[in-house]
């Protein structure tokens, strides 16, 4: 959602079958607060969508402030709203995730950088500089935390993604409307990346075990995923305390 091709289409097919398109949506948001440090102070979140994720760390973290940046427009206005009930313990701005000129502004001061479904939209290149930059912003102890859609590493583990990722969206289709109306909008929409055909240039997967490796290359520790299915993960890395 804070990708430059990212339109206001795909951000109003995202806010109405979010709940169903993402695999275990609520499990990666719990995983994703549970590896928040305590107290983190300030929360820098990548892509922030509608807010949801930065509505359920402000209402954890009471001692917190979340910054909240989207290149969505719509995405934008949603998310003020949202979060307006928290006053000056939130605020939500503009950003591109790909452009560099955000990331000196908090160098050395947040507690916890975090983002859901945006990183894939860079290429390795931008991953890596990404991961070096958030580095620098973390106060030592901070965590980067990200959910993500990551590159299955063979052709076989593409094909079992694809189909469990399916299985999770008709799932959660059933469960939400009693019907597959969401699943069946999931696959006209072709929002399974694995599935051959579904080719979108915006997407740009890397493999986990890279991720990791590029995160310790950088310098972080703890480094670890620690939730996967379906292609999508949460992982984490912390700067030294020291």
């Amino acid at each position: 959602m804070g990708d430059a091709g990212w339109a206001d289409a795909s951000s109003e097919t995202f806010i109405r079958f979010a709940d169903v398109f993402v695999p275990d949506r609520e499990t990666q948001w719990d995983t994703m607060v549970a590896l928040v440090p305590e107290s983190p102070g300030l929360i820098l979140e990548l892509s922030c969508g509608e807010g949801l994720l930065a509505e359920r760390l402000l209402d954890t973290f009471h001692d917190s402030r979340v910054l909240a940046l989207d290149a969505s427009a719509l995405m934008l206005e949603r998310a003020t709203a949202r979060l307006a009930r928290f006053g000056d313990r939130q605020e939500v701005r503009p950003f591109e995730i790909a452009e560099g000129g955000w990331r000196s502004q908090w160098q050395g001061v947040c507690g916890a950088v975090v983002s859901s479904l945006a990183v894939h939209h860079l290429d390795d290149a931008g991953k890596r500089r990404l991961y070096a930059d958030v580095l620098h912003m973390l106060r030592p102890g901070g965590a980067l935390v990200i959910a993500d859609v990551v590159q299955p590493a063979s052709a076989a583990a593409v094909r079992l993604a694809a189909a469990e990722w399916d299985r999770a969206v008709r799932e959660q289709s059933l469960r939400r409307y009693g019907d597959l109306s969401g699943y069946q909008a999931f696959v006209s929409s072709g929002w399974n990346s694995f599935q051959p055909g579904n080719d979108d240039p915006t997407d740009m997967m890397s493999p986990l075990a890279d991720h990791l490796r590029w995160l310790e290359a950088e310098g972080y520790v703890g480094v670890d995923a620690v939730w996967a299915r379906a292609g999508h993960a949460v992982y984490v890395g912390r700067r030294p305390a020291a």
